[in-house]
């Protein structure tokens, strides 16, 4: 015998399953969950357990007018008795006023519907039905951006402007990152297969679907050798469009790619050396500074799961990069200056030596989370010495 609890449990799932074939396809369909009836011999041999949840069902029954029980006359060795069959309701309204959650999810899906089939020039409904539950998810703010971004790119599919230019009030980088696929979608635009989900900074090949224009990618340099700084009045810190630090007219031996500003900052000066930073998620610069080539690469970065996956994908970049102050030793030596790491991280390419890969492996506590120990951390003498140590090797090797 099922108390309506129980039910209650198969009405939520049932919502679940097939609320966003209701919303797009409609139904007149009549629902009926079964309440596992007792038999005549269970009647008679259990009649205070049935009595009970006879009333149960009835006091149930009473507080939500809209359901219906359905009832068959059993005949028992103690006479005839009416048991219920079934929890009956006629229609999806009736369902989800079981449920306060489901009513209020209901009202708001059916009221977010209606307005995304009007926008203008329509949407498929079955491009939309896989992102139906993000877009109830919404809150009110967003989903109205939502709304005017899809009405502003139907009416401006190739407008070249970059995000911030659009006119659509509260639409930023960060909006347009977190639901650039929902706008997609209400425009029926299919996008090419990505490599990764696109992160907070967009590319290019994330805005051209709609139309848009990315910002030209600034690369930051720090040129160590005087000799190179006297070629561009003197200047040792450099942040420039990729082009311009392309066309810089330096041939470096050493390469330190840094992972943190600050962290760049403490690299000495060193003859025919030059310190690439703050890259971020744009490590496929790397593949157009053509005076890259030739030259010897180090990599540091933060001693976390991040960290090791940057590396990696920068040395898929540059086979022969070495890495520096990312081993179990730096990471054991300074334990103590390491916080928990709660982020969540892609994988690194499989290409890291083993004493990277150790490091790694060192980064799990017992307590089965993640330990980040970020560069700006170490000791400065630490850092230089270690800095100095792997430049000089590197240069007698």
């Amino acid at each position: 015998m099922r108390d309506p609890d129980h039910v209650m449990d198969q009405v939520r799932v049932r919502y679940r399953k097939n609320w966003r074939d209701w919303l797009l396809d409609g139904t007149d369909a009549q629902f009926s969950f079964p309440l596992a009836t007792p038999s005549a011999q269970a009647i008679a041999r259990e009649s205070d357990t049935v009595g009970r949840w006879m009333r149960v069902w009835r006091n149930w029954a009473q507080a939500h007018p809209h359901a219906r029980l359905r009832s068959v006359t059993r005949r028992t060795s103690v006479g005839a008795q009416e048991v219920f069959t079934h929890l009956d309701l006629p229609t999806v309204d009736d369902l989800v006023v079981l449920d306060d959650g489901l009513a209020s999810h209901w009202r708001r899906a059916n009221f977010r519907w209606s307005r995304i089939r009007a926008l203008p020039g329509g949407v498929v409904e079955e491009r939309l039905r896989p992102w139906l539950q993000q877009i109830v998810n919404l809150d009110d703010a967003d989903f109205e951006i939502l709304l005017q971004a899809a009405k502003w790119f139907t009416k401006n599919p190739h407008s070249g402007l970059t995000i911030r230019q659009v006119p659509v009030p509260g639409m930023h980088t960060k909006w347009l990152a977190r639901n650039r696929r929902l706008v997609l979608a209400c425009l029926h635009i299919t996008e090419q297969p990505h490599a990764d989900e696109p992160g907070e900074e967009l590319e290019q090949d994330d805005l051209d679907p709609l139309g848009l224009k990315a910002l030209p990618v600034h690369v930051d340099v720090i040129l160590a050798d005087p000799a190179d700084r006297s070629l561009v009045g003197g200047l040792r810190h450099l942040s420039a469009p990729l082009p311009e630090i392309d066309a810089l007219p330096v041939h470096p031996e050493t390469i330190v790619i840094v992972e943190n500003k600050e962290s760049a900052y403490l690299v000495p000066d060193r003859p025919r050396t030059v310190i690439v930073h703050s890259l971020g998620n744009h490590l496929n610069v790397l593949d157009e500074i053509g005076w890259l080539d030739g030259a010897r690469h180090m990599y540091w970065g933060d001693l976390d799961r991040a960290g090791f996956t940057l590396l990696s994908r920068a040395r898929a970049r540059l086979p022969h990069l070495r890495s520096v102050l990312m081993d179990q030793v730096t990471l054991e030596k300074h334990r103590a200056l390491a916080v928990e790491d709660k982020t969540q991280t892609d994988r690194p390419v499989p290409n890291l030596t083993d004493i990277e890969a150790a490091a790694l492996t060192a980064l799990s506590t017992e307590h089965g989370t993640y330990l980040r120990l970020e560069q700006e951390r170490l000791p400065s003498p630490f850092v230089l010495d270690q800095l100095n140590r792997t430049m000089d090797k590197s240069v007698a090797d």
